[in-house]
């Protein structure tokens, strides 16, 4: 087993049969020897592209950075200009020219301090109770109903219900509805309902709440509560 060989026959048709006997060990060798040539190409395949392309980066990065270092020079001979010509100025005579160039000054707009505890104002004298307030679009108007009680039957209580608009931006606007509508003279309770004529350009998107303010034929305000769109708008 030890002096085992192995024939190896190279044939051609116009010449002799040429036969090699080679032993195991340097099959073998040959076997590692073509396995070594193809990983040390395959390796300088993947070094080969690897280089190429660091080499295309480096040369878009050469690129990138001439061109900055171009608009660097440019920006740099305009100062230098500039300076020559400020150089060649006397500085009393620069001063006194830049003293007569004015200076536009930005005008800064003022934004109006909404005072809430007046925006949002709250009075209640337990002398008329209102319930169920409650807002409908219609067309270019609104809707409104509510329902007014008298807390102090004892009495009649008469009076006139007024109506204002608070906007998203603070702005109050008042709102003429029917007096027949508004006025009330009773001994127990009653249920107002009138129609609001929303002024022109207003939507409803632009309405905070409205306002309800109650006040007696004497002029006396006994009610005034804000009513958010969110919670009467149906």
């Amino acid at each position: 087993m030890g002096n085992t060989k192995y024939n190896v026959l190279f044939m051609r048709d116009d010449d002799t049969v040429k036969r090699y006997r080679l032993s195991p060990f340097w099959l073998k060798v040959l076997l590692w020897v073509v396995v070594l040539l193809a990983v040390c190409a395959g390796g300088g395949a993947w070094a080969g592209y690897t280089f190429w392309s660091q080499n295309s980066r480096l040369k878009q990065e050469k690129i990138e950075l001439q061109k900055s270092l171009n608009d660097a020079s440019v920006q740099l001979e305009r100062l230098e200009n500039v300076n020559k010509i400020l150089d060649s100025y006397d500085p009393n005579e620069l001063q006194s020219l830049l003293a007569t160039v004015p200076v536009e000054e930005k005008k800064v707009e003022t934004v109006p301090v909404i005072d809430l505890n007046k925006l949002l104002f709250y009075k209640n004298q337990m002398r008329a109770g209102v319930e169920n307030v409650k807002l409908r679009k219609s067309g270019s108007s609104l809707a409104l109903s509510f329902d007014l009680n008298n807390l102090q039957t004892s009495s009649a209580l008469g009076g006139l219900a007024t109506i204002q608009l608070i906007e998203n931006n603070g702005q109050v606007i008042e709102i003429r509805a029917n007096r027949n509508d508004m006025s009330f003279h009773i001994q127990r309770f009653k249920v107002v309902r009138t129609r609001l004529a929303l002024p022109p350009a207003m939507d409803v998107k632009d309405i905070y709440g409205v306002r309800l303010m109650i006040t007696t034929n004497n002029g006396e305000l006994i009610f005034s509560e804000v009513y958010p769109l969110s919670r009467v708008l149906n």
